[in-house]
């Protein structure tokens, strides 16, 4: 391996960002692009210097490559992890990286036999405020965190129908199946893992047949619960927004971009900022150029993580095992939801990491 590492994206509607990230970044070159529109291709390798564009993923992987950043349609991913995987390429996928239960052995079977690395990229697991509420529950500050609430309220219209009006692979996806940005932070911070899953949810308030929104509560390893509320079709301001609830100090982060985060301890009237750590999205401290992904610093640590574990031979922050468990609940939920909020067993993958 050379000590610049050589990136190729797929997929660059959503990937641009991950191109104008990589490009920005000291020690990585994209040095190859692939996706299926000529124009949009063509666009980007102008815009960003990129020295091929190819239209498929075969032919992008005949390329002399050290990562693939996987960022096509979320159905895809899983597929197109697995085949960079098969390439002996380290990849690096889009969320949610699976989107049936058969997925998840055949991910897992794909990473066993390559000798690449995989990584789940849950960019909001880089977010500043989940770095410090870890550290602030390792060190003992949040007590027992026995219940946390998460919502991904998202109206996007123009992205669940394309410029005809024809539905696109966004509307009939079940909205509680994109909830790796609010599970994934959850898990990282707690350590635990969902166990069962009921779901209720609504449809056909915005789009026939379609769901408007589903609300998920998870028991987890410890016996505590988390609720997990998804819409893509609503009237709501939203976005992003957590609650972590300790027996000793609870966090909120209210809606990001447009609450101020709250800390406090329990028995305290004051909220606080613990030791001066950062509880908004963004790191104080990052490079001018670490926003350049369009969701605050995310994407620029969480892609350097990434590249230390492939230069070190360590294994990714978030392994094959570790996203399946971002994912995987999604699909369980959306189990129960289609059946009248019957709770769902969900399989314990992380489990079954080798020694």
């Amino acid at each position: 391996m050379s000590s610049e590492l050589r990136a190729g994206v797929f997929g660059v509607r959503r990937g641009r960002s991950f191109v104008r990230v990589l490009q920005a970044m000291d020690g990585v070159s994209v040095t190859a692009i692939a996706d299926m529109y000529d124009e949009r291709r063509q666009t980007v390798c102008a815009d960003y210097n990129v020295p091929k564009g190819f239209a498929t993923l075969e032919e992008m992987l005949e390329e002399d490559l050290d990562l693939v950043v996987v960022a096509t349609p979320a159905p895809q991913h899983a597929e197109h992890s697995i085949q960079v995987l098969e390439a002996g390429v380290n990849v690096i996928s889009e969320i949610p990286n699976l989107a049936t239960r058969e997925e998840a052995d055949q991910l897992v079977a794909a990473a066993e036999k390559s000798d690449a690395l995989y990584m789940c990229g849950e960019n909001c697991c880089f977010w500043a405020y989940v770095h410090s509420l870890k550290h602030l529950n390792q060190r003992g500050d949040m007590g027992q965190i026995f219940a946390a609430e998460a919502e991904y309220i998202h109206n996007i219209p123009s992205l669940r129908r394309d410029e005809h009006g024809n539905r696109t692979w966004r509307s009939p996806m079940p909205p509680i199946t994109y909830l790796t940005h609010s599970l994934g932070p959850i898990m990282w911070v707690t350590g635990q893992y969902p166990v069962e899953v009921v779901s209720l949810g609504t449809k056909e308030h915005y789009e026939p047949d379609l769901d408007d929104i589903q609300v998920a509560i998870f028991r987890m390893t410890d016996d505590s619960i988390v609720r997990i509320s998804c819409s893509f079709a609503n009237s709501h301001w939203g976005n992003h927004r957590q609650v972590f609830m300790g027996t000793k100090a609870t966090f909120d982060s209210g809606w990001i971009g447009k609450d101020e985060p709250k800390f406090r301890y329990a028995g305290e009237r004051e909220f606080v900022v613990p030791d001066n750590l950062p509880l908004g999205i963004n790191f104080p401290d990052a490079p001018v150029t670490a926003a350049l992904g369009g969701h605050g610093t995310a994407e620029w640590f969480m892609l350097k993580a990434f590249m230390k574990a492939i230069r070190e031979g360590t294994p990714a922050p978030i392994d094959v095992y570790e996203g399946i468990m971002y994912s995987l609940p999604g699909v369980c939920a959306a189990e129960s939801a289609a059946n009248g909020g019957k709770p769902v067993a969900i399989p314990q993958y992380q489990m079954k990491r080798r020694a």
